[in-house]
C-alpha cells in the first residue's frame, strides 16, 4: 500500500491555502519559503514538507537527524556528522550536489558557519519542541535569497505561539552506543504578543570502526588489494635489500594492522541549545519580534595517529635492533607511534558556540501593503585542538646516542622528555566569524485582475560578513583577518493570470512569477540572478508547474583569503605529494606546491529549471501524487587541482598553474608572503617546478532528475490508516575537473541513483503506528587492482524503522502524557560490500539496530 510519507512534498496549491490561512492570523507575517510575497506559494517549484507532528512521530534528536529522513537530502539514512572529521559544515546537500549549494535559513533568515575551514551556514541546533515545521524548496533560489541557494534551501520555522510547559525526554541504545536527550518549552500568549523559551540537552558516545565487524580491508580474495597498513605498533624494518623484517622479531616478514579501527565512524558529542522568541503588537499597524538561538556544540573526535615511515636509525642509537644475520649499522624504520602517545588514536577535541539573533518590526500600510525592516547579529566561536607528532623532534630523536635522547620505536624506552618533545606538535586555532544584516522590505497588492490580486514585493539588504582566526599548526602561526560587505536589491512580482473571477476551460488558474536580485560584493565584484515561475491548474485535480532561473555561491571568505602555505618537496619525494611531472620521466626535480586561497576567485554560478505535475484526483479525494523533473547545470565550482596527477600537467586549464624552470624572481614571488613547510627561506635550493594549487574556478557538474511523492490518507471504522513514497531518482549526473578535461559519470564514482522512504502507518483512538522503510540504491565506484583499477557496483542499502506512540489516559499524573518507543533499522541491516575503504558501498548508519523510549507531557 502507497501513501503518504511523514516527508512529503507539499502540493503547490495546498501551499497556497496554508499560507493563506497564515497570513490571516494575527500573527507577524511568516513567508512561505522560496517568495518574498505573502500568501503565494513559491510559484512554479515544488515545497518538501516536514511538520511538527512528522517531527515528534520520527523522534529525531537534532534537526541533523530530522532531515537525515528525507531523500533528497545526502545525508538521508545516515547519522549526520561534521564534514572533513569535524573541522568542516554540518549541512548536507541536496541530490548528491556539494553542501555548500544548499542555503540553511531559520525563519527566513541566514544563518552563521561554525567551521574552522568553511564559511557557508551550518544547519541551526533547534531544540525539538520548537520546531513548528521544515519547508524545502529544491530548486534554485539565489533570484530571493542569493549566495548559496543553488541546490536549494531549507528553512526552518520554529513556533511563536505556546502557552505552558511541554517537556520531553528520549533515551536510546545500540551495540556500543547510547543517546540521551530532553527538552523543555514554555510560553506564554497575551493576545497582542506572546514569548517562547526552549531548550534542550543531548549527548552520545562514540562509535570505532573497531566497534563494527562488517569491516574489511583485504580484497585480494574479489580481485582487489590488500589495504592493511603496514605502519603499525610493531615496526618494520627496511633495509633496501629486497626484504622486510617484522618486529618484535624482526624476522623476515611484514606486521600489517587496521589503520581506521581506531576512528571515529561518530565522534562523542555533547550539545546544548536554547531558542528564544517573542513577539508584540505596538499599536494596531506596528509589530515587533525577535528570535535568538544559541548552541554550544562539543564533539570529540578519535582521529588515526600518523604513521612514521622511513625514519633512520643507526647503530649509534643505543635502541637500534640489526635483523638478525644481517649485521648492518643503519636501519629504516616504520612504525605507528602508539607507544608514545599511550593510545592508538589522537583525540581531536572541537567545540562551537553559535548564535544567531534577529530582530525586527512589520508596519502594514495602507492597501494592504506591509513593510519590514529587521537587522541580523550572528557569531560563531570554534576552539580546535588536535595533537600531533613533531617530525622534526623525532628525527632528532632518531639521531640520539644516549638513552636519555635517543627514539625507541620497538618498546616504550623512550625517554619522557624525549616523549614530550615529540608530541608537542599541536593544531590549535580559536576562529571566530560574524554576521551582520540589515534589510528593508515591502510587499503587497499593486491591483486587481480578473485572475486575482497582482502582487509585489521590493527590498534591499546590507551585509556584513568577517572571519578571524588565531593559533597555529606545528608551530607555525596562521592569523587571518577576513571580511568583506555586500549591497543587495531584490525585487518579485506575482501574476495571477487565471484564477476564480476569469477561469476558462483549460484554465482554471494560470500564476506567473518574475523575481530578480542583484549583489554587489566588494572582493569580487557583482552577480544578478533572475528566475521565472509559472503554476498552471487545467482542470480539477490537475497542476502543472515550472521554473527557470540562475544561481550562485559567493566564494568562502576563506575560499579567497585563507593562508597560502609554500610545500617543499625534494625530486624523490614528488610521489607523496602527487606532484610526478610525466614530461621529465624518471628524473623529477625539486618541486614548491602552494596551496590557500585565491583572491581572483569568482562566483560558482548555476543554471536550473524544473517541470513538474501535482494530483489530486476527485475520484480518490484522499490520494495525492506528484513528480519533479530538475535539469541543473552548474559552473565554474571552486575547487583545487591538488591531487590531479598527471591530468595536472596535461590539461590546458591548468597550463598557468605549472611554471617549469622558473627564474629566481619567479621562485621568490611564489614564496613570498606564503608560510613555508619543509625548509626555510634561506635553504630553498634549486627549484625545477612551482604547481600553484590554490583554490580556482574548475568544476563542471550538470544533474537532472526526477523528485517524486504519493500519499493516501483513509478513514476506517477503528481510525485513520495512512502511507506513501516519497523519493529522489538520479537521470544523470557529470562531473569535469575543468572546462576542458574529460567527462565523468558520477554515478559511477559513487553517488546513488536512487533514494526513496515509504511509510505506512495507523491511527487507533489513542495508538499511532507507524513503519518507515529506508533504501538506497547500491553504487558504483572505481577499486584499487593489482593491475591497476576496475568498477564494483555495490549492493543497495535498506533499512527497517519502527514508531509507536501511546497517548495515556487524561486522568491524573498521566493527563497529556504520550509514551513512545522507536525502533531504528529494526533488521541490523549490514551495509553492502564494497572492495575499498572498509568494505564498505556507499553512504550508511553506523549505529545499526537502535531502541529508544522517550516520555512527553505537557502542563
Amino acid at each position: 500500500m502507497l501513501s503518504l510519507p511523514a516527508l512529503a512534498q507539499a502540493q503547490s496549491t495546498e501551499a497556497a491555502k496554508q499560507a493563506e490561512e497564515r497570513s490571516a492570523e494575527a500573527e507577524p507575517v511568516i513567508v512561505v519559503t522560496g517568495t518574498s510575497i505573502r500568501g503565494v506559494p513559491p510559484t512554479g517549484s515544488g515545497l518538501i514538507s516536514v511538520s511538527r507532528e512528522d517531527a515528534k512521530i520520527i523522534g529525531a534528536a537534532s534537526t541533523p537527524e530530522l532531515l537525515a529522513t528525507v531523500p533528497q537530502l545526502n545525508s538521508f539514512n545516515t547519522a549526520p556528522r561534521v564534514s572533513n572529521g569535524g573541522l568542516g559544515s554540518f549541512a548536507p546537500g541536496l541530490r548528491g550536489l556539494p553542501s555548500a549549494a544548499t542555503l540553511p535559513l531559520m525563519n527566513g533568515h541566514r544563518l552563521i558557519s561554525g567551521s574552522t575551514q568553511q564559511t557557508n551556514p551550518d544547519y541551526p541546533f533547534i531544540p525539538e519542541l520548537a520546531i513548528e515545521r521544515v519547508e524545502i524548496v529544491a530548486d534554485g533560489a539565489s533570484a530571493v535569497y542569493g549566495s548559496d541557494a543553488v541546490a536549494g534551501v531549507v528553512n526552518f520555522i520554529t513556533r511563536t505561539r505556546v502557552s505552558g510547559l511541554e517537556a520531553n525526554v528520549r533515551y536510546g541504545m545500540a551495540d556500543d552506543y547510547h543517546a540521551f536527550n530532553a527538552g523543555a518549552i514554555t510560553g506564554k500568549d497575551w493576545g497582542s504578543g506572546s514569548i517562547v523559551a526552549a531548550y534542550q540537552y543531548q549527548e552520545n558516545n562514540n562509535i570505532t570502526g573497531a566497534n563494527r565487524d562488517y569491516r574489511a580491508l583485504d580484497f585480494r580474495a574479489v580481485g582487489g588489494v590488500d589495504t592493511r597498513s603496514t605502519v603499525c605498533p610493531d615496526a618494520n624494518v627496511n633495509l633496501f635489500t629486497g626484504t622486510i623484517y617484522a618486529a618484535p622479531s624482526l624476522a623476515p616478514g611484514t606486521n600489517t594492522c587496521d589503520p581506521r579501527g581506531a576512528v571515529d565512524l561518530l565522534p562523542e558529542n555533547r550539545t546544548h541549545s536554547l531558542l528564544v522568541s517573542g513577539r508584540q503588537k505596538l499599536s494596531s499597524r506596528i509589530t515587533a519580534w525577535a528570535d535568538l538561538l544559541y548552541s554550544d556544540r562539543r564533539d570529540i573526535v578519535q582521529a588515526a595517529l600518523p604513521g612514521q615511515t622511513f625514519v633512520l636509525l643507526t647503530a649509534a642509537n643505543p635502541f637500534f635492533r640489526a635483523p638478525p644475520g644481517t649485521n648492518t649499522l643503519f636501519e629504516y624504520v616504520d612504525f605507528r607511534p602508539d607507544r608514545l602517545v599511550g593510545a592508538d588514536h589522537f583525540d581531536q577535541r572541537f567545540r562551537v558556540r553559535a548564535g544567531n539573533a534577529t530582530a525586527g518590526i512589520d508596519v502594514d500600510l495602507p492597501g494592504d501593503f506591509k513593510a519590514t525592516a529587521f537587522g541580523t547579529i550572528n557569531w560563531s566561536r570554534n576552539d580546535t585542538f588536535q595533537p600531533g607528532i613533531n617530525t622534526t623532534a623525532l628525527t632528532a630523536a632518531a639521531a640520539g646516542t644516549t638513552t636519555a635522547t635517543a627514539l625507541d620505536p620497538f618498546g616504550t624506552r623512550t625517554s619522557p622528555a624525549v616523549v614530550a618533545a615529540i608530541l608537542d606538535n599541536p593544531t590549535d586555532f580559536t576562529n571566530h566569524q560574524r554576521l551582520e544584516i540589515g534589510a528593508v522590505k515591502i510587499d503587497g497588492p499593486l491591483a486587481s485582475l480578473p485572475g486575482g490580486k497582482l502582487k509585489v514585493a521590493l527590498g534591499a539588504e546590507y551585509r556584513r560578513e568577517t572571519y578571524t582566526q588565531r593559533g597555529s599548526s606545528g608551530g607555525v602561526g596562521f592569523p587571518e583577518d577576513l571580511g568583506r560587505n555586500v549591497k543587495s536589491v531584490f525585487g518579485e512580482l506575482f501574476v495571477p493570470l487565471f484564477g476564480e473571477g476569469n477561469a476558462a476551460p483549460l484554465a482554471r488558474s494560470l500564476t506567473l512569477s518574475l523575481s530578480g536580485r542583484y549583489d554587489h560584493y566588494s572582493d569580487f565584484g557583482s552577480t544578478t540572478n533572475p528566475k521565472l515561475g509559472v503554476t498552471w491548474e487545467p482542470i480539477v485535480g490537475i497542476n502543472l508547474r515550472g521554473s527557470y532561473g540562475r544561481s550562485f555561491r559567493a566564494p568562502g571568505l576563506r575560499d579567497l583569503g585563507s593562508t597560502v602555505g609554500s610545500y617543499y618537496s625534494a625530486a624523490a619525494l614528488v610521489d607523496a605529494f602527487g606532484a610526478r611531472d610525466p614530461a621529465r620521466g624518471a628524473t623529477q626535480v625539486n618541486t614548491i606546491l602552494l596551496y590557500g586561497g585565491n583572491r581572483k576567485l569568482e562566483p560558482e554560478t548555476a543554471r536550473t529549471w524544473s517541470l513538474g505535475v501535482d494530483l489530486q484526483p476527485g475520484f480518490v479525494p484522499n490520494l495525492s501524487a506528484s513528480v519533479t523533473f530538475y535539469d541543473i547545470k552548474y559552473d565554474d565550482v571552486i575547487g583545487t587541482p591538488a591531487g590531479l596527477g598527471a591530468l595536472l600537467f596535461s590539461d590546458p586549464t591548468f597550463a598557468s598553474r605549472v611554471v617549469r624552470n622558473p627564474t629566481p624572481a619567479q621562485v621568490g614571488a611564489a614564496i613570498a608572503d606564503t608560510v613555508p613547510f619543509f625548509y626555510t627561506f634561506a635553504a630553498v635550493p634549486t627549484i625545477g617546478n612551482i604547481l600553484d594549487l590554490r583554490q580556482g574556478n574548475f568544476g563542471v557538474r550538470k544533474t537532472n532528475g526526477l523528485d517524486f511523492d504519493v500519499r493516501y490518507r483513509h478513514a476506517t471504522g477503528f481510525g485513520t490508516v495512512f502511507g506513501g513514497i516519497a523519493g529522489n531518482y538520479i537521470l544523470n549526473y557529470t562531473n569535469r575537473l575543468s572546462p576542458t578535461s574529460p567527462e565523468s559519470d558520477s554515478l559511477d564514482a559513487g553517488i546513488p541513483r536512487t533514494t526513496l522512504r515509504t511509510t505506512l502507518g495507523f491511527t487507533a483512538g489513542p495508538v499511532t503506528f507507524v513503519n518507515f522503510v529506508n533504501h538506497r540504491s547500491g553504487v558504483t565506484a572505481s577499486y584499487a587492482t593489482p593491475t591497476g583499477s576496475s568498477l564494483y557496483t555495490a549492493g543497495g542499502y535498506t533499512t527497517v524503522d519502527l514508531r509507536l506512540t501511546v497517548r495515556l489516559p487524561d486522568v491524573a499524573f498521566a493527563r497529556r502524557t504520550e509514551l513512545a518507543l522507536q525502533v531504528n533499522d529494526l533488521f541490523d541491516a549490514t551495509p553492502p560490500f564494497f572492495p575499498g575503504t572498509d568494505g564498505i558501498g556507499g553512504a550508511y548508519n553506523p549505529i545499526g539496530r537502535y531502541a529508544a523510549m522517550s516520555l512527553r507531557t505537557s502542563f
